[in-house]
């Protein structure tokens, strides 16, 4: 299999929703695409390069609608089903544009620029589909540093003046976040804006905040918004938002106003109207929640905790609370279904059988009904489920050996309109992201294929299972095409991560930069298992007894060549490759990914540009549990650099040069090495940044030649 191949794969762009016409004509969803070199006024790092397509899903038909914009994104379909609204920087500026299916016509709804950050902000559509509101550029100079990618020069709207950059002690620990203008949440600033469809008459609604989630109230008479305050405290990643309100009506007397303060959240969006128009209800998420159900009333602003537990956390990043016909409130968190009953204040749980997870919900229905996407982790199964929300009845509506993404990944469209119609992607190891559209009431389904792949040399994937030390592990294996024999095999490793999830994900991965079906097309069994962190502050002796467990119950498998194992890491990943082979004797080859070799080194990098690591070190990812002051030595035992001298794996390290979070730990990784005679090479990507993901493709294709070299040598 040729890189040049997988970059081709068509895959869905990271939280842009899918969008499906209420006639159940068309299917709008949103595509990764090229990587963009220069930067559109309007389009964020999060949705560069996206690009927008829609699928007949009577004909099986699907095509981009915006062929000359480098970026497109956030289609959502008008009521009648014939308009798509979307994003799309043609010309060089991000704009609001109007796609006819009818004809399959293309024109600007207004001249104004676009600003919305993620690619889940999508246009809003009146309820009677009249207007849309959108988040544009606000007037007033702002910062673009957050907003657009560090790897060109932003050319914003309005250049700031240049300035002296100083940095007090003071400054960096206790920075206020609400109007300092160079807070990251400044990536969220706009205004928002209502146009006419046929006058393209433009209307204010708002200005001077930092807006996110936008949501329409029962009656459409309103909108409501989070605007984002930044992170209650640094080093906490817990943002914090207020919930604000304005009337559409002009000759509404109702003031735009704040009617909740700050409000746990991670991304602004878990939050719904009432059936009243004056009551919304959100969920908390993040690591400081509460994790517990509110209710903000608009006429009186005030705050209600309805409900809240320690052992039931209610938050969830995506999805909001569902308010029923009997205003009763329904929540998705932790794999199970929340019913939360108004008349008695009580909470109760619906479950599915045989363990079987619930990941995601759509709308619920006038009869009280809610489809929901779930998971059977034991056989690795996913589908969809109905559920009745006031008797707990569930039935299964479909379920299949294969991986689903969620709708809120841009996986999934519902729609209910006389028959319940499911569109969905589904997809497989040796299987690329595949549209199936399925009835309900007939059982019958249609599948479009988005991708031209030859498939003959995709290897197929299964479990491994092992005992752990207190749980049941698993890893995903992915052995090469009709494997006869032992065959050489690489250990990808993130700790931390539950990798055995991705075993139904097109080549075990949910990137096309990390797809797994290059090493197996080349012969190459790869094996990504789970690694929990039980979080002890001593990191390396936890990764070092999770990868040898893995190791072992990896060899044990007849198709794998237990001489002929390699270890593969990027960021967390490469640190944990680094402690591996400085521990374990077992690794023939190494490949090292914008890794950190030394936790002192990289606890006080520091970087204009980025934020500070104490955070990560201390109580994140490394979870050293104190300071460098107060723990030298635990610093020292857990940085593979003080044992580089043990290590006897030729290494392979990769690194961008404009990777902010550990662009200074390669360098010294290989120097350390070299002086000690060890076999290793260093790979610069100029211009590049922390991930793969985000690199030029002749930057990409590169990297994975060198990493096959590396292997086939050493392997």
């Amino acid at each position: 299999m040729k890189i040049s191949d997988l970059m081709n794969v068509i895959e869905p762009a990271d939280l842009v929703h899918m969008s499906m016409s209420s006639d159940k004509k068309w299917l709008a969803l949103c595509v990764n695409g090229e990587l963009v070199d220069k930067k559109s006024n309007g389009v964020s790092m999060a949705v560069a390069g996206t690009t927008q397509w829609v699928c007949n899903l009577y004909t099986g038909e699907a095509f981009p609608i915006a062929p000359a914009a480098k970026s497109s994104w956030a289609g959502v379909w008008s009521p009648e089903g014939k308009t798509l609204a979307f994003f799309a920087d043609i010309g060089g500026t991000a704009r609001l544009w109007l796609w006819d299916s009818t004809n399959h016509s293309l024109h600007l709804a207004a001249d104004l620029i676009v600003r919305p950050f993620f690619g889940f902000e999508k246009p809003i559509w009146t309820k009677d589909g009249k207007q849309i509101i959108i988040k544009t550029m606000p007037d007033t100079p702002i910062n673009e540093n957050d907003f657009y990618s560090n790897w060109e020069k932003s050319e914003s709207h309005t250049k700031l003046p240049q300035q002296v950059k100083v940095f007090d002690t003071g400054d960096i620990s206790d920075r206020e976040v609400i109007e300092d203008l160079n807070n990251w949440a400044d990536r969220y600033r706009a205004d928002i804006r209502m146009i006419s469809v046929e006058s393209q008459r433009v209307t204010t609604l708002c200005k001077g905040l930092r807006p996110v989630g936008m949501k329409l109230s029962t009656d459409g008479n309103y909108l409501a918004f989070t605007h984002c305050l930044g992170e209650e405290n640094r080093n906490t990643q817990q943002n914090i938002f207020e919930l604000w309100i304005c009337p559409l009506n002009p000759s509404d007397t109702t003031e735009v106003k704040c009617v909740s303060s700050k409000i746990h959240m991670m991304y602004g969006v878990s939050f719904s109207w009432g059936n009243d128009n004056t009551s919304i209800y959100y969920t908390t998420s993040g690591p400081l929640s509460d994790g517990g159900l509110w209710v903000a009333n608009t006429i009186t602003n005030t705050n209600e905790l309805l409900f809240q537990d320690k052992t039931n956390h209610l938050g969830h990043d995506f999805e909001s609370p569902k308010v029923t016909s009997n205003d009763d409130v329904v929540m998705i968190a932790g794999g199970k279904l929340w019913y939360y009953r108004s008349t008695s204040g009580s909470l109760n749980h619906f479950s599915l059988s045989e363990g079987r997870i619930i990941v995601a919900g759509f709308p619920i229905t006038k009869d009280n009904q809610i489809v929901v996407q779930t998971h059977e982790p034991l056989e690795v199964r996913d589908g969809f489920w109905n559920i009745d929300c006031v008797t707990g009845v569930a039935n299964q509506i479909l379920e299949e050996p294969k991986g689903h993404l969620p709708w809120f990944e841009g996986g999934a469209a519902y729609c209910d309109h006389m028959t319940e119609t499911i569109a969905y992607l589904f997809q497989d190891a040796d299987l690329p992201p595949t549209i199936r559209v399925f009835d309900a009431a007939s059982k019958s389904s249609t599948d479009v294929t988005l991708s031209k792949l030859e498939t003959d040399t995709f290897g197929s994937s299964e479990i491994i299972r092992w005992k752990g030390e207190h749980q049941e592990l698993r890893g995903a294996l992915l052995l090469p095409k009709d494997s006869k024999g032992l065959v050489p095999a690489i250990i990808r490793v993130y700790p931390g991560s539950m990798q055995s999830n991705n075993v139904r994900l097109f080549g075990m991965s949910p990137s096309m930069c990390d797809n797994h079906q290059i090493f197996a097309s080349h012969g190459y069994a790869v094996f990504s298992p789970d690694l929990p962190m039980k979080r002890t502050h001593e990191p390396a002796e936890e990764i070092t007894k999770m990868i040898a467990d893995a190791y072992e119950a990896l060899i044990k498998h007849t198709n794998i060549d237990s001489e002929r194992i390699g270890i593969i890491g990027h960021s967390f990943g490469g640190y944990s490759t680094l402690v591996a082979i400085t521990k374990l004797p077992h690794f023939k080859a190494a490949i090292v990914s914008s890794g950190i070799g030394n936790l002192i080194s990289y606890y006080t990098q520091f970087d204009i540009n980025s934020n500070l690591n104490y955070g990560s070190i201390e109580d994140g990812q490394f979870n050293i549990g104190a300071t460098l002051w107060e723990e030298r030595e635990r610093y020292i035992r857990n940085s593979p650099l003080f044992e580089f001298h043990k290590i006897q794996t030729p290494v392979l390290i990769t690194q961008g040069t404009r990777d902010h979070l550990c662009y200074a730990e390669a360098g010294p990784i290989f120097s350390s090495l070299n002086r000690l005679n060890k076999t290793a090479q260093l790979v610069l990507y100029d211009d590049e940044e922390h991930y793969q993901g985000t690199w030029r493709r002749e930057n990409l294709e590169d990297y994975y030649e060198r990493v096959l070299k590396w292997l086939d040598k050493y392997l």
